[in-house]
């Protein structure tokens, strides 16, 4: 880390870059952008210290429509800088931005969790070949792919910050599957049906074109599928993975991603019983502002 990257605290963070929505201590409702996640009052006390930083007014300004727009622009723009970073990577050698090191934005974010150690508001992290999980949300939430990307870059486990998780093998694939299913809440809402969780892939650089957006040097702006759908020329890249539900994964009577409409945004389909479903743990290509029970932030080890 640079010795010219200066600490910027979490609660200043969160409220004038990234919109506050870690700040949110209400109920789960439609005006809450990501409730499950919050600090809580405990952690507030201590995140506000002798600083004088209100959270109470920083919660009343972003339930206000200006302050939802504030909110979403910053996230947006957020993701935009990592695209833009990351553009031009191919697939199969891995992507090649340290957005870490390199940006700004992300040099505060990897300062911060320097400085912090853990930021995980509770969820517990499990490890996996030298890297670690959390599994955010529970069988009644409902998260926007950007309320989960926004939510994933303000962890931190061991000193680094989180991202949201970019599977690379199907032996990780089924890793990820079974920490949703066996999380405590799974077998809640059976009446809502399937279970589903983000994942950190997305074609919102060029439509039919699905990269990882996560700020590690080994994945951001790794290319994983190309084309669209697989019935007008879709297909994988070499060398690297996915499990979309399509026939060259096995699943014949399915064409994913299909891009239909404005399915920006991968997600895993984790089914409805503990038992294995036919396509339980395939990905789809998901509309970004559906909201989602789940998602999973992935960190370096």
């Amino acid at each position: 880390m640079s010795d010219q990257t200066s600490y910027v605290p979490v609660s200043d963070r969160a409220s004038s870059d990234f919109g506050g929505s870690l700040l949110n201590n209400a109920a789960p409702s439609s005006s809450s952008p990501f409730p499950t996640s919050s600090y809580t009052p405990n952690q507030r006390a201590a995140l506000s210290g002798s600083s004088g930083f209100d959270f109470d007014r920083v919660k009343d300004f972003f339930s206000t429509t200006m302050g939802k727009i504030v909110g979403g622009v910053t996230s947006l723009t957020l993701l935009i800088v990592i695209i833009v970073a990351s553009s031009g990577k191919g697939g199969g050698g891995g992507g090649s931005s340290d957005y870490w090191n390199n940006n700004p934005r992300g040099k505060m974010l990897a300062a911060n969790c320097a400085n912090m150690g853990d930021l995980l508001f509770g969820e517990p992290v499990h490890e996996f070949k030298g890297h670690y999980y959390q599994l955010v949300g529970d069988a009644s939430s409902s998260i926007t792919w950007m309320e989960a990307f926004h939510d994933s870059l303000h962890r931190c486990h061991n000193g680094h910050p989180g991202y949201m998780v970019a599977i690379q093998s199907k032996e990780e694939n089924d890793f990820i599957l079974q920490l949703i299913k066996n999380s405590h809440t799974y077998m809640q809402n059976l009446a809502g049906g399937d279970k589903w969780a983000w994942l950190g892939g997305m074609d919102m650089n060029t439509e039919g074109t699905f990269e990882w957006v996560t700020g590690s040097s080994k994945t951001d702006g790794l290319t994983f599928w190309e084309g669209g759908n697989p019935n007008n020329g879709g297909k994988a890249v070499g060398g690297t993975f996915n499990w979309f539900e399509n026939p060259g994964n096995g699943y014949s009577k399915a064409f994913e991603p299909n891009s239909s409409g404005e399915e920006d945004c991968v997600a895993m389909r984790a089914g409805h019983q503990k038992t294995m479903g036919t396509s339980d743990g395939t990905w789809n290509d998901e509309n970004c502002y559906h909201g989602k029970q789940f998602f999973v932030v992935e960190f370096d080890g």
